[in-house]
C-alpha cells in the first residue's frame, strides 16, 4: 500500500472544519492512547475495554468509526444494528475476514490494512521456506531425542533443499507476494506468480483462475501462500490440487489456514513424507484461530509451525498502527480512504 506522506506531517483542516466531523471512534485492540491524540481534532477515541458493560448498548448508537484487529464478542449482530451513525470500519489487519460483513448495513466503508504487513511477514515466510527446505525443525527435535545418532553424511544432503535455480510459487500478488518474489530472486529462484490481476512485471511469471493454478501448481519447488481468505480462496488448496504438486515440494503459509484443506493436508504429509507444510496460521475452532489442531500435525516431521508470529513483527514497528490511522484521518477528512474492501468478495 502507498501509505503516502509520513504521519508526522499528517495534517487535518482548521478548527472549523474540525468541529463540523468530529466523530466517535471506537478502538478495540491494544494501543497506546498517545498514538490517537493526532486525530483528536476529528474523533472522540473511545477504547472498548475500558467501556464498562452496562454502557456500551448507550455508546454503541453514537459511534461513527470503529479501529479493530480481532472483532470482539461484543459486538453482536444485534449491537451492530444499533450502531445508525457507524460508516467506517478500519482493519488492523491486511485480511478482513474477520469482519461480520452480513451484519453490517450496505452504507458502512470497510478498509483492510493492506501493505502494513509487506516486508516482515515476507521475511517470515522467508523463515519458514528455509526452516523447511533445511530440515531444521526435524534435525532440532531429533537432536533432543536420547539416545540421537547422526544420520549417513549423504543423506543429509540429500534431505536439505537448495533453492538456487529452483521454481518459487506465489499464491497472492499483493504487498506480501511482492516481497517474497524480491527475496526468491535474491536466492536465484524462478518466480511465478498467481493473482487475480495480470502481473506485468519482468522476471515473475503470472497465472491467473482456476487453469492457471492448476498449470502453475506442478512446477512449483517452493510455494508460499500469501492470499487473503475470501470465499472464492477458501479451500482452494484441496486435494486435487495437491496432487498436482511435487512429492517433495515445501509450502509455506501466511495467508490463512483455511486456504488449504486441513484433512486432505494432512492425509497428503502422511502418503508424502518428503512434502513439507510450514506454516504461521492455524484452523479456527470456536471462532478463534487454534493451536491445538484437531488431527496431529504436530506429530510429523514434514510440519513446521509457529504461533501467528509474523503479524507482531510487523505491529512491533509501530507501521500497522500508522497506515490505518491515517487511512482513518482520510474518511474523517472527507478523502478518499485507501484499501476499501470489496464486500462482494466475503459475502
Amino acid at each position: 500500500m502507498d501509505s503516502g506522506r509520513g504521519f508526522e506531517s499528517f495534517e487535518y483542516g482548521g478548527p472549523a472544519e474540525a468541529s463540523q466531523l468530529r466523530k466517535k471512534l471506537l478502538v478495540i485492540g491494544f494501543h497506546q492512547k498517545e498514538e490517537f491524540r493526532v486525530l483528536d481534532p476529528y474523533a472522540e477515541a473511545i477504547w472498548l475495554d475500558e467501556v464498562e458493560s452496562g454502557a456500551l448498548d448507550g455508546l454503541l448508537p453514537s459511534v461513527g468509526c470503529v479501529l479493530v484487529t480481532f472483532w470482539p464478542k461484543e459486538l453482536t449482530t444485534q449491537r451492530l444494528a444499533t450502531m445508525s451513525k457507524l460508516e467506517f470500519i478500519q482493519s488492523g489487519l491486511a485480511g478482513v475476514n474477520q469482519i461480520p460483513f452480513r451484519s453490517l448495513s450496505p452504507k458502512v466503508v470497510v478498509c483492510s490494512n493492506a501493505g502494513a504487513y509487506s516486508e516482515e511477514v515476507a521475511e517470515y515466510a522467508w523463515a519458514l521456506v528455509l526452516a523447511a527446505a533445511k530440515r531444521v525443525t526435524k534435525y532440532d527435535r531429533a537432536l533432543r531425542r536420547a539416545g540421537f545418532v547422526r544420520p549417513p553424511t549423504p543423506f543429509l544432503g540429500k534431505e536439505a533443499r537448495l533453492l538456487r535455480g529452483k521454481t518459487l510459487g506465489i499464491l497472492g500478488y499483493g504487498g506480501i507476494g511482492r516481497s517474497v518474489a524480491k527475496l526468491g530472486a535474491a536466492f536465484g529462484m524462478k518466480v511465478l506468480a498467481y493473482s487475480r490481476q495480470d502481473v506485468g512485471e519482468d522476471g515473475v511469471t503470472g497465472f491467473m483462475g482456476r487453469d492457471g493454478l492448476r498449470a502453475m501448481l506442478p512446477r512449483c519447488d517452493f510455494l508460499v501462500l500469501a492470499i487473503p481468505l475470501t470465499k472464492s480462496t477458501a479451500g482452494m488448496l484441496g486435494r486435487e490440487e495437491l496432487e498436482l504438486m511435487r512429492k517433495d515440494a515445501v509450502v509455506a503459509n501466511v495467508g490463512r489456514a483455511e486456504i488449504i484443506d486441513q484433512s486432505a493436508l494432512y492425509e497428503h504429509l502422511v502418503k508424502n513424507e518428503e512434502f513439507v507444510y510450514a506454516t504461521d496460521v492455524w484452523w479456527a475452532r470456536d471462532g478463534q484461530e487454534s493451536y491445538s489442531p484437531e488431527l496431529a500435525f504436530l506429530e510429523l516431521d514434514n510440519f513446521v509451525g509457529t504461533p501467528h508470529a509474523a503479524g507482531p513483527t510487523a505491529a512491533a514497528g509501530g507501521a500497522p498502527l500508522r497506515l490505518a490511522m491515517e487511512n482513518i484521518g482520510r474518511f474523517l477528512k472527507g478523502e478518499q480512504p485507501r484499501n476499501v474492501v470489496r464486500r462482494e468478495e466475503y459475502l
